[in-house]
């Protein structure tokens, strides 16, 4: 049965690839680059870490370390995040149509983009801004062709997004 699911995954893979083949060019984009293409997309202020509640703090911290994007396996002590708040207004109202704060223990309603640095991680309260980030951060030449688990993730994320999951 394990064998019949690993088939599927990757078959379901390749589907993916095929789909969006044309879409894919390898090479990773700089968190200065992401910073601006958020800054695109929607207003945003840089703001502090200590805005984040302490159990997101830490859960984004565990993800950081343990996470795909850490390839150098870096320590919680040797990650360094910048935080962004995107500001409700006419140019974010497609992300807050799909934010629920309730999910995210944030009293308020705002939506956080935490970048960190040395990994080129993302990390947000929105799945439509994740995904979009994640995908303009694009994926390596070395991922790509050796279809590391950064690839497949990647292909995961343009498939999630063509079709409006988020």
């Amino acid at each position: 049965m394990e064998f019949s699911i690993t088939y599927n995954l990757e078959n379901h893979s390749d589907y993916v690839l095929k789909k969006n083949e044309h879409k894919i060019t390898p090479g990773e984009k700089s968190v200065e680059e992401l910073i601006d293409f958020l800054n695109g997309k929607v207003d945003i202020v840089e703001t502090e870490i200590t805005e984040l509640t302490k159990s997101i703090f830490k859960h984004i911290i565990h993800n950081a370390i343990h996470g795909n994007q850490n390839q150098k396996n870096l320590t919680a002590n040797e990650l360094n995040f910048i935080v962004y708040k995107v500001l409700k207004n006419n140019r974010s109202n497609s992300y807050y149509q799909y934010y629920i704060p309730k999910v995210d223990h944030y009293e308020d309603a705002t939506i956080y983009v935490v970048f960190e640095k040395r990994t080129r991680g993302i990390y947000t309260n929105n799945n439509k801004l994740f995904l979009e980030l994640s995908i303009e951060r694009g994926v390596s030449q070395y991922d790509y062709d050796n279809d590391t688990n950064v690839f497949k993730g990647y292909l995961f994320y343009l498939d999630s997004y063509s079709k409006g999951e988020y």
